[in-house]
């Protein structure tokens, strides 16, 4: 955002923040107090009021940073947990998602939340869990029935990109959900675990995982390790995490053909500035 001779010069992003978002810092911060205050006195229209940082509305706040109990009062106070954003359509379960948050992310479905609500590249929630590692997330999407062989914009399935950021352990779950019946899987909605690569879809998906390796491998990733880089922030903030919701950078991608196996990079998203 540009402030050069706009009303707002001079002040910082935490002070505009503060002044003209407060639903969304009281989300941010969790300050429930504060939230339901400001529930009291605004508009049911400001449930819906998009920030000029990355055009979320509170709810959307809320999921990335895993502030389950403003989720209630919002919701409670008229927010939709479906609620779609104008510039990416993206839901609040597509950011809890990606922010690694689980209890947010079970409580939005069992509210009713879209699972397979594709995003303006594509994405459903559980391509944008794969993008982070949440392996959390992904089990509470599965479990919910999330389809989990859509592929994005790209050709990508959610497995595709948890291969592509390094999640291995996330990958071959997504990998195995896509290829083998539910049930070999979940039992009264509990994960028995996985099934190891076999070669019935052909050997080399099989060595495209062990080629992790050589791109280095990431552990998945649990709620305790969620991402809170967002600007503004409290003491800074780090927008890449925000950024790497939309970019595919594809290495040997294990659902493609072997044209896929080119590298390439695509930027979808670059946050407001």
């Amino acid at each position: 955002m540009s402030l050069g001779s706009s009303p707002d010069a001079g002040f910082s992003s935490e002070e505009l923040l503060a002044l003209r978002f407060p639903l969304h810092r009281a989300c941010r911060d969790g300050d429930l107090p504060a939230l339901c205050a400001l529930l009291q006195s605004a508009p049911r229209e400001s449930l819906a009021v998009e920030d000029s940082f990355y055009g979320w509305t509170p709810i959307h706040w809320a999921a990335h940073f895993g502030k389950l109990e403003c989720l209630i009062q919002l919701v409670r106070a008229g927010a939709t947990v479906n609620a779609c954003t104008t510039r990416f359509a993206q839901t609040p379960a597509h950011i809890a998602s990606f922010g690694g948050h689980p209890q947010c992310l079970n409580w939005l479905i069992q509210s009713g939340a879209n699972i397979n609500k594709q995003d303006y590249v594509g994405e459903t929630p559980i391509h944008k869990a794969a993008r982070s590692g949440s392996m959390e997330c992904i089990h509470a999407l599965v479990a919910y029935g999330a389809q989990t062989d859509l592929r994005n914009a790209s050709g990508l399935t959610a497995a595709d990109l948890a291969h592509t950021q390094g999640f291995q352990e996330c990958a071959q779950l997504l990998f195995n959900l896509q290829n083998y019946p539910l049930n070999h899987f979940y039992s009264n909605g509990t994960l028995n675990g996985v099934h190891p690569i076999t070669s019935q879809r052909g050997p080399s998906r099989k060595r495209s995982f062990e080629d992790m390796n050589n791109f280095g491998m990431k552990k998945a990733r649990t709620e305790d390790q969620s991402f809170d880089g967002l600007i503004p922030m409290t003491n800074g903030g780090n927008e890449e995490d925000v950024n790497n919701m939309h970019v595919d950078r594809e290495f040997a991608l294990i659902s493609g053909s072997p044209r896929h196996t080119t590298v390439m990079e695509s930027v979808h998203y670059s946050p407001v500035s």
